[in-house]
């Protein structure tokens, strides 16, 4: 999307800032629900709950990480950051928008799991709005498998995973899951 208005670009910039946010603070209550949910006979010690460390960029912005220990996650971050600058030369010459002027923003939201149980995956999602002379969303989300590998592709947690990828793609394009799926069955392989 090429964007015409810098008043729209920048109110759309705003509310993708305030909705990234705002999803970081119910992952954050989801994951605590979760900590208190948890049998205390099965998993020991507190109920965790998030710790937020504010951080800056020297060159532009800064965001808010949200860490975790608990009983029922070894570790979760949930992490939210706004930032902006330049691009240096050669590499603006590779981000769409960039060429034609170097100045960029960025927000988004990234989230990594790690469960104490180990049959349980660890999971990654980050997405983010980048904006330059063109505005778009980007990012990606996958499980990490501790399954046996002869049964790993027909288990039920990695359907049901597969199957909410599908949908949010065909939501859009139903060209997208197919190719998409192949980038990560090529990237992600173990």
């Amino acid at each position: 999307m090429t964007d015409k208005n810098p008043d729209l670009m920048t109110e759309q910039r705003e509310r993708a800032r305030i909705w990234f946010e705002t999803l970081r603070d119910q992952i954050h209550a989801g994951f605590e629900a979760l900590e208190d949910a948890a049998s205390p006979e099965l998993y020991e010690g507190e109920a965790g709950r998030f710790v937020r460390t504010p951080w800056d960029r020297a060159a532009g912005g800064g965001g808010v990480m949200g860490m975790m220990t608990g009983r029922l996650f070894e570790k979760v971050g949930v992490h939210c950051s706004t930032v902006f600058g330049e691009f240096p030369a050669d590499y603006a010459k590779t981000v769409p928008g960039a060429s034609e002027d170097p100045r960029f923003f960025a927000t988004g939201i990234s989230l990594i799991c790690h469960p104490v149980n180990p049959n349980v995956p660890a999971v990654h999602m980050n997405t983010r709005l980048i904006s330059t002379t063109q505005t778009w969303f980007g990012g990606g989300g996958d499980l990490t498998p501790v399954l046996d590998a002869d049964r790993r592709d027909d288990h039920p947690d990695t359907i049901k995973f597969h199957e909410a990828m599908k949908g949010a793609c065909d939501a859009y394009d139903a060209d997208w899951y197919p190719k998409y799926k192949a980038w990560c069955d090529e990237y992600f392989y173990l």
